[in-house]
């Protein structure tokens, strides 16, 4: 029976990452990546895309039509919570 030596996996392991935290560290800057394109971009930014103007607006058109879902999720969720809770309600009266 072949048996797994845990305390040599755990320590590999530990080697290995700390081998990609020292060869990686200092090498990239902080930053954020562009929510359409993913290009990297300052930290600062705000809203979180590039300055492309094919970023931009696809940013703009997706904010606008996660807040249409949203209003919809809304008003979903209370036409089922009336049409469970409104007879409830109505055999209590």
């Amino acid at each position: 029976m072949n048996m797994v030596d845990t305390k040599k996996v755990k320590e590999n392991i530990q080697r290995m990452t700390n081998r990609v935290a020292s060869s990686t560290s200092g090498k990239v800057q902080p930053h954020k990546h562009c929510r359409v394109c993913f290009r990297p971009i300052k930290l600062t930014a705000e809203p979180r895309v590039c300055s492309d103007q094919a970023c931009i607006d696809r940013n703009i058109r997706d904010g606008k039509n996660e807040r249409q879902m949203r209003i919809w999720m809304f008003v979903f969720l209370g036409i089922f919570a009336f049409s469970f809770l409104g007879p409830m309600l109505l055999r209590m009266l």
